[in-house]
């Protein structure tokens, strides 16, 4: 048996040494990037910028801090970039004073792995699940009962929340003023926030209130994970702090040159959100039908799914490793449990050999 187990998917590299198979031959439903691919924009710009990495990255990152300033109504000393969403967090988690980290359950994992890294205790609230309508809610009252009890947390809320999909909706006041009074932060990480589009984004709190943090990733709808650049908004000393506490070059400059043109790809934005709207509604409806699985309505671009508790949901990732199709095991989430796993959405072939290769499974 092949041992597939990975903290957050998409490891293509160890599928291919064990499959003996090349990176083109894997389908990755595991990680949530876009399925367009790259910005054509982003990548012709790099092809002509690979020959200035001879040279260090522009520490200043001035063009990338101008376009981001424009396209997120932010003044440039509200942003901070670093080498991908996750090195933001762990910064975030150094910020002084904090004496806890508030976590949902289920969510992603480096919320956690970066409280545990500057020794701050980890308090999970888990989310609220309603086998009715089988779907996840954020326990807005817990949360505020919590908060309005303690002093000086840091509290992660996913926008749209990984691995559930679930959105925040509530914008009530009565949350960011009981942060302000107790010194809490309120980090709402809205990584696959683009898929949806700025209504759902929370990033003009940001310039309302302190306690107010939000980070964004740029690798999952812009498609280069492999390249790392995230960016954090928040109020200009929080902002600071984050600035010394990463290190210098932080963003490389491939990274830099891809994000500002594709940043501005306004066709490549557009079709990417119709091409997803199109493929989500259609796999979810495909996995919909197999009496095997039940799913949470998507809101971006993967699908949380739970198999019958008649199968095995190892035997089945198993079964489509196999078949180089990767899927992302969450049985180990807190606030899941055994048989759920995670889907990504990709092209309509590509979801087509997916929902191919379940339905043969399930006629074994």
């Amino acid at each position: 048996m092949v041992k597939t187990t990975n903290v957050h998917g998409g490891n293509v590299h160890k599928a291919s040494r064990l499959l003996h198979t090349s990176l083109d031959q894997i389908l990755d439903f595991s990680a949530n990037i876009n399925p367009l691919g790259m910005s054509s924009k982003g990548l012709y710009a790099v092809k002509d910028a690979l020959q200035d990495v001879i040279h260090y990255p522009d520490p200043d990152m001035t063009h990338l801090y101008s376009i981001t300033s424009e396209l997120w109504n932010m003044p440039k000393e509200c942003i901070v970039f670093g080498n991908g969403a996750a090195e933001l967090i762990y910064a975030i988690c150094r910020l002084p004073q904090i004496e806890g980290v508030y976590v949902p359950a289920p969510g992603f994992s480096e919320y956690s792995h970066g409280a545990h890294s500057c020794g701050l205790p980890v308090i999970e609230y888990e989310l609220q699940f309603n086998k009715e309508s089988f779907r996840f809610a954020y326990p807005l009252e817990t949360i505020l009962h919590d908060l309005n009890q303690s002093k000086h947390r840091l509290v992660f809320i996913g926008n749209p929340n990984n691995p559930c999909g679930t959105i925040w909706k509530d914008r009530s006041d009565e949350l960011f003023k009981v942060c302000q009074k107790n010194g809490h932060y309120l980090v709402f990480d809205e990584s696959f926030i683009d898929f949806l589009g700025d209504a759902y984004s929370m990033r003009n709190y940001v310039k309302d209130y302190d306690s107010v943090i939000v980070v964004h990733s740029l690798t999952k709808f812009y498609a280069v994970p492999g390249l790392r650049i995230g960016a954090m908004l928040a109020n200009p000393m929080i902002s600071q702090f984050i600035k010394d506490h990463i290190p210098a070059w932080s963003v490389n400059h491939i990274a830099q040159i891809y994000s500002e043109e594709a940043l501005q790809d306004v066709d490549y934005i557009k079709r990417t959100r119709t091409a997803l709207k199109t493929e989500k509604e259609w796999l979810y409806k495909e996995l919909m039908q197999m009496d095997s699985l039940q799913c949470i309505e998507p809101s971006v671009n993967y699908i949380l799914c739970h198999l019958h508790e008649q199968y095995s949901l190892e035997d089945m990732i198993q079964n489509l490793y196999h078949q180089s199709i990767l899927l992302r095991d969450c049985s180990q989430y807190t606030g899941l449990g055994p048989n759920w796993f995670r889907v990504a959405v990709k092209t309509r072939k590509q979801n087509q050999q997916l929902i191919q290769a379940l339905q043969a499974y399930f006629r074994l």
